[in-house]
């Protein structure tokens, strides 16, 4: 796997393993926007749900996404990995989707810029 596709697929499962730890509510939808390091303009958006009573979570990292797509995307939209990545195809540097259950971590789909 593209060491960019690991890096942010790496800060999904630390937000989902956060979100999932300390969650009061069993169903929790998220979006939010990190840097991918410290101190770096490299930006990732990570946007899903974690579902804790059923041990399942989904989630999108999108490293560098733009403004539309940020905009455009939502935490409770279960997007088929084709219709993802036709969606942020030229509109970001790389993306990764994961699904999460019972601590079973699969990648549904990945898009590295350089796929084009």
């Amino acid at each position: 796997m593209n060491q960019q596709i690991e890096q942010i697929k790496d800060v999904a499962m630390g937000v989902v393993n956060g979100i999932l730890a300390s969650a009061r509510k069993p169903n929790v939808s998220f979006k939010r926007v990190f840097e991918l390091q410290p101190g770096e303009r490299e930006e990732v958006l990570v946007v899903g749900s974690v579902h804790r009573d059923y041990s399942a979570s989904y989630c999108i990292a999108i490293l560098n996404p733009r403004v539309t797509l940020q905009e455009q995307l939502q935490p409770t939209v279960a997007y088929s990995p084709a219709s993802l990545k036709e969606l942020v195809a030229g509109h970001c540097d790389a993306m990764v989707q994961v699904q999460v259950i019972d601590q079973c971590t699969t990648v549904a789909s990945s898009y590295h810029a350089d796929q084009r």
